[in-house]
């Protein structure tokens, strides 16, 4: 009677990477993802470029200007069949509110100060915007 055994055998390379053959893996991530100099993820990067988008959205939506609207509550929507759903923000607070889905910005026009809130557009804008 003859038996098979097979054996399976595993090539574990303990060679430590410089840090000039990883480019670019000292770039952050949107949420300063940086890892160490020894840490061994880092080894995806050998050869390779770490391709980071520069245009993070919480920058792009901090520059989106405010709206401003006249009264006490308004509804924040993206428009369209594939926009978020309707919500309703209540502006009775002097800091205004922000939508959930989106982060557009909203502030009633009592309480809106150019030098502390930045840019703003009317309310009517903002509708005109999402119905595009």
């Amino acid at each position: 009677m003859t038996s098979v055994v097979r054996v399976t055998v595993r090539c574990l390379s303990t060679t430590f990477l410089r840090s000039s053959d990883r480019l670019n893996a000292e770039k952050a991530t949107h949420t300063g993802q940086i890892w160490s100099k020894e840490d061994y993820r880092r080894f995806r990067f050998v050869g390779r470029e770490k391709l980071v988008n520069p245009s993070f959205a919480v920058n792009i939506i901090a520059e989106d200007p405010v709206v401003v609207v006249d009264s006490n509550h308004v509804f924040s929507n993206s428009g369209g069949a594939l926009g978020h759903p309707k919500v309703y923000i209540n502006l009775d607070k002097p800091e205004g509110g922000v939508c959930g889905y989106s982060g557009k910005k909203f502030i009633q026009a009592k309480f809106y100060n150019t030098n502390q809130h930045g840019p703003s557009i009317s309310y009517e804008e903002y509708l005109k915007q999402i119905q595009h």
